[in-house]
């Protein structure tokens, strides 16, 4: 017979599943917890704990290089670093403080300063030498480096110092161009600032994802600018400025088949104010040429006319005589009008053209627009409506007065003249080439318009070399070669009212050689201290320029008393 169960034993059986149940629950609920997180909160605690591990760190980005026409680094980015601090991460505040401030060269309480300024990160010294740089590389893994923070950054340099540094401006410390090329190239020569996925280790040194991998696409900009040129003409325009006591000095030399730039110098010297394309001035009597050629290719004279002198005092108006005090002669010939300059001469052939006829050829040759070479600033001059003009108004354009115009305008119409007669659209980048690999071609030659007739261009060349042979030109004379130019020499207005010699601007324009021009030059010389004249100040830097041009590049003379 079997005995009947005790209910003691029951309750306890009972008590131990219902007890085994409740110690699963807590199991059950966390391994359901984990399965929900894990599969549909993966991606929120993966973002999480990333945020947790890595930091995204902004980083400058490498800047493109500006370089001349033969490839030589006229600006360019080399990496340095920035060494700052991250406070939580320090152990020995000053140890570490001394450490930088005898390492940087910096005093101990300038760093003091900041890290009460600042509530965790703070830079020390910003693109440090890189000496400096390998000193503190060693103690980041020590305890004496914890904390401390070598940010990789680019600085902006100049191989060749102030060499064209007119042209060629500033960027700031972020990457970016203020004036000049940098600023007119900046989206060309820059990327967006990175942020790189880093993490911090124990000790408080950065480590970058190896991972990750960057894609440059920036460019390197190639200008039509020819470095040894440049240094040439900032050579002879400083040497002038400083023995004249000018305020400004402004040389631009240009390839006049193709309207490249190859050299724009200004002195003194001041990042992204290049005056070749800003400065705006009444040229004077190398404004004749344009006059004279206008004339000439318009057939009212020819170069075989004799103008009359009006015994060297035309009174062109009531109570406005023109004088011409520098010869003696009652007529003079289109060349001798250029040789000495005659101002009654320029006037009246002026007057002959024709006011209507003077402006049309005025703007063919590319006066009173902008070139569109593009550089910031870029002015355009002013020449006023033709049916505003008096007679006295026409006679003084015809040797560069009431008029004003820009040194590369003048130097591009001496251009057109120089190769038969076509204005020629002027270039200062050569082509862009990018990290990908693709080039953007900026210089193609690019002809305007014709201005002149060929004919035209070949007599006003043989009176232009006339100039530096016989007349006022010739100091700007050329051992072995045939040089063609003028002379200019123009009062400016004064702030007082009227014109006055004490302030004035002396100039030279010109090609070499003659015979197949190569280098079409201009100097000018703004308000010289010394009362001096084109001829004497503005032609020999003229000389110099084209002389050491012409050896650079090998040009074979081309004077036949000379060759023979």
């Amino acid at each position: 017979m079997f005995k009947r169960s005790s209910p003691f034993i029951y309750d306890v059986k009972n008590r131990m599943k219902i007890c085994g149940l409740l110690c699963l629950i807590a199991p059950v609920a966390i391994a359901l917890r984990l399965f929900y997180m894990q599969t549909f909160q993966h991606d929120k605690f993966t973002t999480k704990a990333e945020r947790a591990i890595y930091n995204y760190l902004a980083e400058d980005r490498l800047r493109g290089k500006i370089l001349d026409v033969n490839g030589n680094f006229l600006a360019q980015s080399v990496r340095t670093h920035s060494c700052g601090i991250s406070k939580r991460y320090v152990k020995d505040r000053n140890k570490t403080i001394s450490f930088l401030a005898k390492t940087l060269g910096i005093p101990k309480e300038r760093i003091l300063e900041k890290w009460r300024r600042n509530r965790n990160f703070f830079f020390v010294a910003k693109k440090i030498k890189p000496d400096v740089y390998m000193q503190i590389v060693p103690t980041l893994r020590t305890s004496l480096g914890q904390g401390l923070d070598l940010t990789p950054e680019y600085e902006r340099i100049h191989p060749y110092g102030d060499t064209a540094i007119d042209l060629l401006g500033a960027s700031n410390s972020k990457n970016f161009g203020l004036s000049g090329i940098e600023q007119m190239y900046n989206r060309e020569l820059s990327q967006d600032i990175s942020k790189k996925r880093a993490k911090r280790a124990r000790r408080g040194e950065v480590i970058y994802d190896r991972n990750l991998k960057e894609h440059l696409s920036v460019g390197d900009v190639y200008l039509t600018i020819d470095l040894q040129a440049q240094f040439f003409a900032e050579e002879a325009l400083k040497k002038s400025v400083e023995e004249y006591g000018a305020e400004h000095g402004i040389a631009l030399v240009q390839e006049p088949s193709t309207g490249k730039i190859l050299a724009a110098a200004s002195y003194p010297v001041k990042d992204g104010q290049s005056l070749g394309f800003q400065f705006t001035y009444e040229p004077g009597s190398t404004f004749k040429t344009i006059a004279i050629s206008s004339a000439l290719d318009a057939g009212t004279v020819t170069v075989t006319d004799s103008i009359d002198m009006d015994g060297r005092k035309w009174e062109v108006a009531r109570g406005f005589t023109i004088r011409d005090n520098q010869h003696d002669k009652d007529f003079l010939s289109i060349p001798e009008i250029m040789q000495l300059s005659s101002n009654i001469g320029a006037g009246k052939i002026a007057v002959e053209l024709g006011a209507k006829n003077l402006f049309y050829y005025l703007k063919a040759f590319g006066f009173g627009t902008k070139t569109d070479i593009n550089f910031n600033g870029e002015a355009k001059g002013n020449v006023p409506p033709y049916n505003k003009w008096t007679k006295v108004d026409l006679a003084t354009k015809g040797y560069g007065y009431g008029i004003s115009l820009t040194p590369i305008q003048l130097i591009n119409a001496y251009s057109a003249i120089a190769n038969g007669g076509t204005l020629m659209q002027p270039h200062l980048v050569d082509r862009i080439e990018y990290a990908d690999g693709r080039v953007d071609k900026k210089s193609k030659p690019v002809k305007i318009r014709r201005v002149i007739k060929p004919e035209t261009s070949k007599i006003m060349t043989k009176v232009l070399q006339s100039v530096v042979e016989a007349g006022s030109g010739k100091r700007a004379q050329i051992k072995g070669y045939t040089v063609a130019g003028k002379t200019g020499t123009a009062e400016k207005l004064s702030k007082e009212g009227g014109y006055g010699k004490r302030n004035h601007i002396v100039s030279f324009c010109g090609f070499v050689p003659a015979s197949n021009p190569q280098f079409t030059i201009l100097v000018v010389l703004d308000n010289p201290s010394k009362y001096t004249f084109g001829g004497t100040a503005a032609a020999p830097a003229f000389k110099q320029i084209a002389e050491n041009l012409l050896t650079l590049k090998g040009i074979a003379p081309d004077q036949v008393d000379f060759i023979n």
